[in-house]
């Protein structure tokens, strides 16, 4: 595997989780069971990834593409940093989901990740707000540092009550944000994986009509 070139495909990679760390989580299909589909095979990946949510402009991409072609190793390591805190990420918030206490294991990745992170950043107004601005612009770790926020904000400030998994036993078990008023929202998307289970089980029933005639 090229560390520094995209296996391609992550650009496209719809982000439907209602928060920066879920979309993060959701770049692996299924979250459980056999992988079928991995977007993030790379360090040009996590870039790609970063750039198409606008976590980093063009000129910041190439940059962190050509630190990364230059020293191989550390961008290994930022990626692998980056792959620890999404899987750490996911089983903390599964376990969210499931309404049962995150391994403290999993706590310690995040405040890990986010003390790296925030050790880089520094508070900015704007928006009627504020925001985090990014120092140290040439560091490798940079595409995933908004992640690492993110998951805090998240963990902190919620809304965790609204926090779903698409069904493990009929869709793709990604995590999203439930902002529908009567909480109906069922699976990360209706256009994929909901109607993808309607049809299966749309044809599951007329199988079962035509066994009932034949008898």
């Amino acid at each position: 595997m090229d560390d520094v070139t995209s296996t391609g495909g992550v650009a496209d990679l719809v982000r439907n989780g209602g928060s920066l760390c879920l979309d993060f989580i959701n770049t692996v299909e299924p979250r459980t069971g056999p992988v079928d589909r991995e977007w993030l095979t790379g360090y040009a990946d996590l870039v790609v990834w970063a750039r198409h949510g606008d976590l980093v402009d063009d000129a910041a991409a190439d940059a962190l593409l050509r630190t990364a072609a230059d020293r191989p190793a550390e961008a290994r390591a930022a990626f692998r940093a980056a792959i620890d805190l999404r899987e750490g990420l996911f089983r903390l918030f599964a376990a969210i989901v499931d309404g049962t206490a995150p391994a403290d294991g999993d706590l310690e990745v995040l405040r890990r990740a986010y003390a790296a992170a925030t050790a880089h950043g520094r508070l900015v107004p704007g928006g009627g707000g504020f925001g985090w601005a990014w120092d140290a612009p040439g560091s490798l770790d940079r595409p995933w540092w908004p992640v690492a926020v993110s998951a805090m904000e998240l963990l902190g400030h919620g809304p965790l009550d609204r926090i779903k998994q698409c069904p493990t036993d009929e869709g793709c078990s990604w995590l999203f944000i439930d902002a529908t008023k009567n909480r109906s929202r069922r699976w990360c998307s209706m256009e994929d994986c909901g109607s993808q289970t309607k049809a299966r089980r749309q044809t599951d029933r007329r199988r079962a009509a035509r066994r009932g005639a034949g008898t």
